[in-house]
């Protein structure tokens, strides 16, 4: 009889099936440490997706990395690619990756204009204070 390793009993289906595809990644959920090797790993994926589509600095400028909605755009871009290209992806998932890089890249442009970072200036983001009931003044009260 064959033990339970080589059936695969013990394996998890969903590991079986994605690999390393255990779900995105979730920036704000994450430890100092988690933080630290996730953003080493999304900086080495950035510079490898800058190289093979010659993206310009005005969609992603140096200072990326300075920017949370960049950095949770590409995280997500990076985890779309993953599964579009893993083994029991649908033939036509690359076409839908390419779509995600549209979308995204129309992001990316958004966030960077905002703040008109350059290939040689970062500039911070401009913080927005959220009005709220309690902060305005309603006439007759």
């Amino acid at each position: 009889m064959k033990g339970q390793d080589e059936l695969g009993f013990d394996v998890d289906p969903f590991e079986k099936a994605f690999g390393q595809l255990a779900g995105p990644v979730h920036w704000p959920s994450l430890t100092e440490t988690e933080r630290l090797q996730a953003s080493a790993d999304l900086r080495e994926w950035v510079k490898q997706l800058v190289d093979r589509f010659a993206v310009e600095v005005r969609v992603i400028p140096p200072c990326w990395y300075r920017h949370n909605g960049m950095v949770e755009a590409l995280s997500a871009l990076r985890d779309h690619e993953r599964a579009c290209y893993a083994e029991t992806a649908s033939p036509t998932a690359a076409v839908d990756w390419f779509r995600a890089l549209r979308d995204i890249e129309a992001r990316l442009i958004e966030i960077a204009s905002k703040t008109q970072c350059s290939a040689h200036e970062h500039r911070g983001e401009v913080s927005r204070s959220w009005i709220g009931p309690e902060t305005v003044s309603v006439e007759g009260r």
